[in-house]
């Protein structure tokens, strides 16, 4: 009796460890590869890089409070859910208030945020690397922002892939813009050139100067008074650069200097601005016009160049790809809507387009 009772525990021990469910196994890494240039060519399809979504917690979204920010919630969370409906994403996403972030319940599944830079800062370090993305600028953890770095970096990249090693700033002096101050001491520090020329009201004198198009009017008037034949005149700008950077917080200023550029023969240079900072909707016109290159998210989204909910929105469908992409292990090169977001030495590097 007591030999079949003993057998009867073992067979039940046997089948039970058996029948216990498996161990959750990590990923197989992924890789996507890189596209050249730095322009928007497409969302990264996930779905081609991934059989099966191999995560099965929850996202949860740390937002800011919704009545006090609730335009930038309001596009935000549409980028966010519009991502998953295109992602296919089954797994659940909470909203929570990122004031009341619990981190236990953050560390059991995948947390998308905070976005403020003081919570962010107390808690970078203090997650799972592979099962979080904070939404401003971190150490540690991964992180995706709408901060000035990315956009530095597009600028950068850019002109470090070009060769270029002197460039010309055109400095609004009313409209100072602390983001490109922050790209031209970095450009500085690197052992980079550079001619800059600080304009207020009635800029149209300095930047002929700058250009040295005066001195070569200038030239041609003696050649002129000289010569007893006419002489056809086109006036030349100076050719130790070829970009030059407008620096101004106000976009009709940027308008403004880049269309001076061009009356006074600058045509062949390429015009930047780094865009950060302005909050207003961008002129298609006259950014096609004078021909100026933005560096800032694509505008071929939903809200199309209309910044403040353009970029709310790109941010939560970045957030939301971004973060489907560490919680299967994709690594590589991810281009969503707000830049382009690479996976190099368990770091995420992100740069903005040049449109």
């Amino acid at each position: 009796m007591f030999k079949k009772k003993f057998l009867q525990l073992l067979i039940i021990i046997i089948i039970t460890g058996c029948s216990s469910a498996p161990k959750e196994t990590i990923p197989k890494i992924r890789f996507v590869p890189d596209i050249e240039g730095n322009e928007f060519k497409g969302i990264t399809k996930i779905e081609d890089y991934l059989e099966v979504n191999n995560y099965r917690n929850k996202f949860i979204v740390a937002a800011p409070d919704h009545k006090r920010f609730s335009e930038f919630n309001n596009f935000f969370q549409l980028g966010i859910l519009t991502a998953k409906n295109q992602l296919k994403i089954t797994n659940e996403i909470k909203f929570v208030n990122q004031n009341n972030l619990n981190l236990s319940e953050a560390n059991k599944n995948f947390l998308i945020g905070p976005l403020s830079s003081e919570i962010v800062s107390k808690i970078d370090g203090l997650l799972l690397k592979n099962q979080a993305l904070l939404l401003n600028d971190a150490s540690e953890n991964y992180s995706i922002s709408l901060s000035q770095k990315s956009q530095i970096s597009a600028l950068e990249n850019y002109l470090l892939q070009n060769e270029v090693g002197r460039l010309g700033f055109i400095e609004d002096e009313n409209n100072s813009s602390e983001q490109n101050a922050a790209f031209k001491n970095k450009w500085l520090s690197s052992k980079r050139d550079a001619v800059t020329i600080g304009v207020k009201e009635n800029p149209s004198t300095r930047i002929e100067n700058f250009l040295d198009v005066a001195e070569s009017k200038s030239r041609f008037q003696i050649i002129d008074k000289a010569s007893f034949s006419d002489v056809e005149f086109v006036p030349r700008t100076r050719k130790d650069f070829s970009q030059v950077v407008i620096s101004t917080n106000d976009l009709s200023r940027l308008y403004e200097i880049a269309s001076l550029v061009r009356f006074n023969y600058g045509l062949n240079y390429e015009i930047f601005s780094l865009s950060s900072n302005f909050d207003q909707k961008i002129d298609e016109n006259e950014v096609s016009l004078h021909d100026i290159r933005l560096i800032d998210h694509t505008y071929e989204n939903k809200f199309t160049n209309d910044l403040p909910k353009s970029r709310s929105f790109c941010l939560g469908f970045d957030a939301m790809l971004v973060s489907y992409a560490i919680a299967n292990n994709i690594k590589g090169e991810i281009r969503g809507l707000l830049g382009i977001y690479k996976f190099t030495e368990n770091k995420l590097v992100s740069r903005s387009y040049i449109n």
